[in-house]
């Protein structure tokens, strides 16, 4: 199939950095994170902190006169990440905010293919897709901030719901 155009975008969460394919691990079921995944240094603190820096990003093949053909990616970027000290909460903290951004990912994956089925072919539309569900993980995502440690029970709640919605949104997955 010869493509028109190709067309990428990287939204970055957090901060922009160029992606070294040894630090970028892809968002995997049966794969969690562990404390060699953060190796940035880390800022020390006295208190248990972290930092996950998650990408999501969008491929876009366009075609003149067919439907674009569409990729959503969810990325960790090992390199940027720190943990200020090996600590479980805060390590089950990082994992809960890659899951979360892994279910926005699907979601995205969902919008996609809904505007598909409506035959849409303008790439605007695709994008402001991706733009708002991006928007809303972030506000999510800031909404959760410390919960593994200061509300372990508000944690739990929070990671059955994700878990429960990762799997509706299994036929998004990758």
């Amino acid at each position: 199939m010869n493509k028109s155009s190709l067309f990428f975008i990287l939204i970055s969460f957090f901060t922009y950095h160029s992606l070294q394919a040894e630090s970028v691990i892809e968002w995997k079921k049966d794969v969690k994170l562990n404390y060699e995944n953060f190796k940035k240094k880390p800022i020390q603190t006295k208190v248990p902190q972290g930092f996950l820096d998650s990408k999501l990003g969008w491929q876009i093949a366009e075609s003149t006169g067919e439907l674009p053909e569409l990729w959503v990616t969810n990325k960790f970027d090992e390199s940027n990440s720190w943990l200020s000290m090996q600590h479980a909460e805060i390590l089950k903290e990082m994992q809960l905010q890659f899951d979360l951004s892994e279910l926005y990912a699907r979601k995205i994956r969902k919008d996609f293919k809904d505007l598909q089925a409506k035959k849409v072919m303008d790439r605007d539309s695709y994008r402001a897709k991706f733009l708002s569900g991006s928007k809303n993980f972030q506000k999510k995502l800031k909404s959760i901030g410390g919960v593994s440690l200061n509300q372990p029970d508000l944690y739990k709640l929070l990671n059955n719901q994700i878990q429960d919605s990762l799997v509706i949104y299994q036929n998004y997955s990758k």
